[in-house]
């Protein structure tokens, strides 16, 4: 998958698999947390989330809110965490490693919940991850990104302290997305807000940095729905990493590709 960065600007990273629900969980629930645990996920939380669910009716969409029971097996150092909802499987981690790694994880969570449930169907698989440009000492954003990703800053008018820049752009091939974001903040590491509060400890240069920051938010998925295969799952997989790198890649500059190497 590239040439990995020994100090990739990569803070946060998530998969997710959609697939078809079940109504109730709670005679998987002693089976899931031991295998979780045997994995390597021996923190488990239960909760109860409020989430909207969009259909359509005759006159047009309806949205209901409705009450789900999510599970959540983290890690012993919350760097990683499994999120099972009665219809979807998060992985999500602040400590990425390579594709490989990370793909086996997921893989292997998914296949945790297809031995106790089987998975019939995949509606949507993706990958995210947010990167924190955060300049050395002495350097600047402008030397570390495309000038596209930088904002608006530069044109403020005297007086006014700048805080925040957004920039975002999403493309489209048939089931497949694309969502890119820039967010360019007065100081130091923001979470998204869909993803605040993070449930994982970030690494401490993140959130030591002080300093105007930009964080990198690329989101690729397909919404096709498939029969549920691990081989396919994998591939697919592989192919929204290659788009997250091709952007990720456009988006920075070859000074901050030899300051991460």
């Amino acid at each position: 998958m590239g040439t990995r960065l020994s100090n990739a600007p990569v803070c946060f990273t998530l998969a997710q698999m959609r697939f078809n629900p079940l109504l109730s969980m709670e005679t998987l629930l002693p089976s899931l947390q031991e295998a979780f645990r045997e994995a390597g996920f021996p923190d488990y939380v239960r909760t109860e989330v409020r989430a909207l669910e969009v259909s359509t009716v005759s006159d047009g969409m309806k949205l209901e809110e409705k009450t789900i029971t999510r599970l959540m097996y983290r890690n012993r150092t919350e760097t990683a965490a499994i999120l099972l909802d009665p219809g979807a499987l998060t992985f999500e981690l602040t400590d990425y490693p390579d594709f490989d790694a990370f793909s086996q994880t997921f893989l292997k969570a998914l296949e945790i919940v297809h031995r106790r449930r089987p998975i019939e169907y995949c509606d949507r698989l993706g990958m995210r991850m947010l990167d924190a440009v955060q300049p050395d000492e002495g350097s600047t954003l402008e030397q570390y990104l495309v000038p596209q990703a930088l904002g608006l800053g530069h044109v403020a008018a005297d007086g006014l302290v700048h805080q925040q820049s957004l920039a975002e752009s999403l493309f489209e091939h048939g089931p497949c997305s694309l969502l890119v974001r820039a967010v360019r903040v007065s100081d130091g590491f923001v979470a998204p807000p869909d993803l605040a509060p993070l449930r994982l400890e970030l690494r401490e240069r993140f959130v030591a940095y002080r300093g105007e920051t930009v964080m990198l938010d690329c989101d690729s998925s397909n919404s096709s729905r498939t029969d549920y295969s691990p081989e396919a799952t994998k591939a697919e997989l592989a192919e929204l990493k290659a788009a997250l790198s091709r952007s990720f890649k456009a988006l920075v500059t070859p000074y901050a590709m030899e300051k991460w190497a």
